[in-house]
């Protein structure tokens, strides 16, 4: 008989912030090799290495896992629709609108003399967690006003898909979920192959849809609808996997699927869920991995608006970097709490 693991004894808190943490490394190493002119060997040497770490094991694919696990939790608390999108709504939106006033201020500070009326469109789409860059903007900083905002986007109809077809899922057997989950992976591949040789707005499209990621976030769902078997066995597991995991990837194989190859889209979620089961019981309060997500590309951008990434040595460069970003989702995270009593007090 298998043992009974307790739903929430788990280390998430510290898988949430490595993930996050490991999206904005990757993104500030990525420009870090692009941009800079008088990189040392050894730090050269870092970037990269931490480049290949982030991408080894991408950030969104485990947070989509984990939100998938967790969200579905949330969902069975409320026992509500409506509850369930109020609560996402009032955890998603007052820190986005924040983050918009803010990247929409340093815009109009640093370069007011590029604004023009495509910024109102910009705005418009943000606030509801569309990325979009106006023309106008795609030469300041990296080119992209906000380069991060589409996993947010992804994550808000991914919370809609799921609050729809959640009384469903709770009725499906493990066949059925086997067929449901063969479907997903058939769907990653599929849009892989159709990003990859396809022009226009097919990609784009792609891009911007929840069908691609959607298999990374009901494995996450999957897991928590049949904890109870598969908690403990994934907890035993996880270890094998990530060795499993990482001798596939040594291997110069280049495997099908749409953002990361399929053998991450299925071996690194399942991993992931068992592996917060394995690490200690740490919570981290508050949760500033969101405002991490939001903030850590309007502080790259503001970086290489001042060409720090040459001015500063890198691993000053770095530490500014990221404590920048943690500052502003703090004070984001501040904010957002007193704006969301505000809307509760309205809603209820």
């Amino acid at each position: 008989m298998t043992k009974h693991v307790e739903f929430d004894k788990n280390g998430f808190d510290i898988l949430r912030y490595a993930a996050a943490l490991s999206v904005m490394l990757l993104h500030y190493s990525s420009y870090m090799m692009i941009l800079s002119e008088n990189l040392s060997v050894r730090g050269a040497a870092v970037m990269d290495g931490t480049r290949r770490w982030a991408l080894l094991f991408p950030g969104v694919v485990i947070l989509f896992a984990m939100s998938g696990f967790l969200i579905s939790a949330s969902f069975e608390r409320v026992g509500s629709r409506k509850e369930f999108f109020l609560r996402r709504v009032l955890r998603m939106y007052p820190e986005l609108w924040i983050c918009t006033i803010i990247n929409l201020a340093v815009v109009c500070i640093l370069v007011p003399k590029l604004l023009d009326k495509g910024v109102i469109l910009w705005v418009l789409t943000q606030i509801v967690g569309i990325a979009n860059t106006p023309e106008c903007l795609r030469t300041f900083g990296t080119g992209s006003i906000n380069g991060a905002l589409w996993t947010v986007f992804t994550e808000i109809q991914l919370y809609i898909v799921l609050g729809i077809v959640y009384p469903y899922l709770k009725k499906m057997k493990t066949g059925c979920w086997a067929a449901f989950l063969a479907m997903l992976v058939a769907a990653n591949v599929a849009c892989g192959t159709l990003a990859q040789n396809l022009d226009g707005i097919l990609p784009k499209l792609i891009e911007r849809v929840f069908l691609p990621y959607a298999l990374w976030f009901f494995i996450g769902v999957f897991c928590y609808q049949k904890r109870r078997k598969m908690l403990p066995v994934l907890r035993n597991a996880s270890l094998p996997m990530v060795i499993a995991y990482l001798v596939i990837k040594s291997f110069p194989v280049e495997l099908p699927g749409y953002y990361a190859d399929i053998t991450t889209g299925i071996l690194l979620p399942f991993a992931v869920i068992g592996g917060g089961y394995c690490l200690p019981r740490i919570r981290l309060k508050p949760d500033l991995s969101y405002g991490m997500f939001l903030y850590h590309w309007i502080v790259l951008n503001i970086m290489v608006y001042y060409d720090l990434i040459n001015k500063l040595q890198w691993p000053l460069g770095v530490v500014l970097y990221v404590s920048g970003t943690v500052i502003a989702a703090a004070v984001s995270c501040k904010l957002g709490r007193t704006l969301q009593k505000r809307l509760q007090s309205v809603f209820r």
